[in-house]
């Protein structure tokens, strides 16, 4: 049995999803908030996450491995399909907790805990598919502080490349 964890700060997607994991058999709804909490170490096996609330999660969240969601692309943003929008297809967002919870070692890395809200930030961006000089516009800093940044997250998350770092951004172990 998978326990999952929703924090999800609009109501009626809240409210959706955790229907959609009560119908699952396999998967048990340990919660679900429109605010994070601190979460009991090994009180659940997913956490079902809104990107919106990435840089408000208590420093004991992460403990869990994590499905990001997004609410699809801004317009005229480019997008990659690297994160899970909320209007995708039910189904993507239950098989995305049985990956994410599945049983095997966790990547290691020091996790999203350790980043600095702008690290955060900008790591927020890259996951929404925003290019170096995208992000940095939206922020308001230069590419070359983006560029800065990106090489201490992919540091702090043991990311070599832009792919593993998108990955290990939606898969917060």
């Amino acid at each position: 049995m998978t326990r999952a964890g929703i924090f999800v700060e609009n109501q009626l997607a809240l409210l959706g999803i955790r229907y959609l994991l009560d119908a699952e058999a396999d998967i048990q709804v340990a919660f679900a908030a429109s605010t994070p909490f601190a979460v009991a170490p090994g009180s659940v096996d997913c956490l079902v996450l809104d990107r919106g609330l990435l840089g408000e999660l208590p420093p004991a969240v992460p403990a869990a491995r994590t499905v990001l969601l997004t609410r699809g692309p801004e317009p005229g943003s480019e997008r990659t399909g690297a994160t899970l929008p909320l209007d995708d297809a039910p189904l993507l967002l239950v098989d995305a907790i049985r990956r994410v919870a599945a049983p095997g070692p966790a990547p290691v890395r020091q996790g999203v805990a350790t980043l600095s809200p702008r690290e955060r930030e900008v790591l927020g961006h890259l996951v929404e598919g925003c290019t170096h000089d995208q992000a940095a516009r939206r922020i308001g800093i230069s590419q070359h502080t983006v560029d800065t940044y990106v090489k201490r997250i992919r540091s702090k998350l043991g990311a070599h490349n832009k792919a593993q770092l998108v990955r290990a951004a939606l898969t917060i172990p």
